[in-house]
């Protein structure tokens, strides 16, 4: 296997996955194991921030003892979503307001330090997200955990929620504090 192949491999399935689900997918080619992004990426994932003003940001756990490429992402993302804010950082675009950042959560969270702080309920799609694991083929042994995963915290947001028919959820961690008019 070469690092060509991976990445070859890794973005014909990541664009199967990304059609399923009906998303836009961009690459910013950074290697892999290890990522390397250089100040042109920085520079060009400001610019993308700020001409698709999101409203969310997802990215991966700070802490990733098996994958370290997965907390480097973490930091580039967040890094960027700074820089997309700041009025003075020279990029194109109208500057970004300041979504939230949720970090997913990772396969094995206790190693990785995740803590569930928000659960959401997907049931609705959860057959569509599944179709969408499918196509990671080099990684066929995450598609049961994560349905496994994906049953426990459903089991948990009833729990939490009252909401019976919740079947299926995922949990996320937030990496800034919510804020809110009232608690509810």
């Amino acid at each position: 296997m070469t690092l060509e192949r991976v990445k070859e491999s890794r973005r014909a399935e990541s664009e199967k996955a990304a059609a399923i689900l009906g998303a836009e997918i961009r690459f910013f080619d950074c290697q892999d194991y290890p990522i390397q992004a250089s100040e042109e990426t920085v520079y060009e994932m400001v610019v993308e921030f700020r001409r698709h003003q999101p409203e969310i940001v997802l990215t991966h756990s700070l802490a990733d003892p098996y994958n370290p490429d997965h907390p480097e992402t973490s930091q580039l993302t967040i890094r960027t979503r700074v820089y997309a804010q700041a009025a003075g950082y020279p990029a194109e675009g109208k500057k970004l307001e300041a979504p939230p950042v949720f970090m997913f959560e990772p396969h094995q969270p206790e190693q990785c330090d995740f803590k569930p702080q928000v659960l959401l309920d997907i049931t609705p799609v959860f057959e569509r997200k599944r179709k969408a694991m499918e196509s990671m083929e080099a990684q066929e042994h995450l598609w049961q955990y994560y349905t496994d995963l994906a049953i426990r915290r459903g089991v948990q947001a009833v729990r939490n929620s009252g909401k019976k028919g919740i079947k299926y959820a995922e949990a996320y961690q937030r990496f800034y504090p919510q804020v809110a008019s009232e608690l509810t």
